[in-house]
């Protein structure tokens, strides 16, 4: 299937995006440590200790990625693909486990400062830094939004907030500079914080996708624009959609007319399936519930015995042998018009069963209302797409639709007779 070669590359794509983004932070994580270490800055040390969380993230979100692309087997029917979110979730523990210590840290150095060397070094070190920082932001958000990687994705939302804490721990060193070093155990604080914030964001977006949450609701609507003015569609609703790492799994109740026949419902759910799959190519399965509706107007016939009968009139027991036929049109459910048909297979000697059930086909009737009939004839009936109800004899044929349009009479079943005529 194109959609699970479109997906399978996706995630290819992005575990060689994420080994890439591993060698960059791996640089930073040593360049920071090292000049933390030389100069006693708290916020290199709080980015170093950040860009650890960011590796063990990158690491696990890699792992998850390559767990998403092994095939369904017989005990993950669904495929892999969440492993990418349970480990966006892990890393969120990691990241808060982070965040904590940088905040331990920097209330000690708020209380107790430390005399820092080679602020120098650390400044030009903090600025270069930074357009890498940038670049790697751009770079994970444009294949995370290419691919439907939210894995991918969320590292560069991460990355972009390194840009903004780079900044802080260059406005820390500028002030302990000019003599005021308590302001940069401040800027490590407020980058744990952001740690803290980041773990939180990370979990709660694993969370909805692990718990088929966070409906789009603006591609579930488009969806459903794009089904509707397909010929045969009588309607759609109960749209869902749940995500999983880096694709989608859909569903939708579709209406058909409820003489559309099985091959023309099954060519019609496939049909808006792969249109919708060719729209959206992240979404990997897209299942169709087709549901019959009864359509607004329709015709039924109830077996008479009397040439005057009406609506009012009870229906007779039997159908090959009965002499007519009560036809009624209905609209919106209510009687439009009605006549009695006469039924010439009454007064043949073989096949009046199967001959009468002809005399419905032509005459075009979708529901017949019967107190027993033939194998022979109810075949026949259902095999063009007509309704067969069980109708209730000791009341009226008003009394017998109305009762079926409230689904209190059952369908027909064949009763076997000894005379063919029934």
């Amino acid at each position: 299937m194109p959609n699970t070669t479109t997906i399978d590359e996706n995630l290819a794509r992005g575990r060689r995006t994420i080994k890439r983004a591993s060698i960059v932070v791996l640089i930073l994580v040593i360049t920071w440590f090292l000049i933390a270490y030389l100069s006693g800055s708290l916020g290199l040390l709080a980015k170093g200790i950040d860009s650890i969380s960011d590796l063990i993230a990158i690491i696990t979100v890699f792992l998850g990625l390559w767990l998403a692309q092994r095939d369904p087997d017989q005990k993950y029917p669904y495929g892999y693909f969440k492993a990418e979110s349970l480990a966006a979730l892990i890393v969120a523990v990691f990241i808060f486990v982070t965040g904590i210590g940088v905040l331990w840290q920097a209330i000690q150095r708020i209380f107790f400062p430390i005399e820092l060397n080679f602020i120098d070094l650390a400044l030009v070190v903090s600025i270069a830094t930074i357009p890498v920082i940038f670049v790697m932001s751009w770079y994970l958000k444009k294949i995370g939004r290419e691919t439907g990687s939210n894995a991918v994705y969320n590292k560069g939302q991460e990355f972009q907030m390194d840009i903004l804490a780079s900044v802080a721990v260059i406005l820390g060193l500028v002030f302990a500079l000019v003599g005021l070093p308590w302001v940069e155990s401040i800027v490590g604080f407020t980058i744990g914080l952001l740690i803290l914030r980041s773990s939180f964001q990370l979990a709660y977006d694993s969370i909805l996708i692990l718990m088929d949450a966070g409906q789009d609701l603006e591609k579930i609507n488009a969806i459903k624009q794009l089904a509707l003015p397909i010929l045969g569609v009588l309607g759609v609703h109960a749209i869902k959609l749940r995500r999983a790492g880096p694709i989608c799994f859909g569903e939708m109740h579709l209406e058909v007319a409820g003489k559309t026949t099985v091959l023309q419902s099954h060519l019609l759910a496939e049909e808006i399936s792969t249109r919708v799959k060719q729209a959206y190519p992240d979404i990997l399965s897209f299942l169709v519930h087709v549901e019959p509706v009864q359509p607004v107007t329709f015709r039924v016939a109830f077996p008479v015995d009397q040439a005057e009968a009406t609506p009012g009139s009870k229906p007779s027991t039997h159908f090959g042998t009965t002499p007519y036929f009560l036809v009624m049109d209905i609209d919106k459910r209510e009687i439009a018009l009605w006549e009695v048909m006469p039924n010439p297979a009454a007064k043949e000697s073989k096949q009046r069963g199967k001959n009468t059930a002809h005399l419905l086909i032509d005459a075009k009737v979708e529901i017949v209302f019967a107190d027993r009939m033939g194998e022979t004839p109810l075949s026949l009936l259902r095999n063009h797409l007509i309704q067969v109800i069980q109708q209730n004899s000791r009341i009226s044929c008003q009394n017998n639709l109305d009762a079926y349009l409230e689904d209190e009479l059952p369908p027909l079943k064949a009763k076997v007779s000894t005379t063919p005529s029934n």
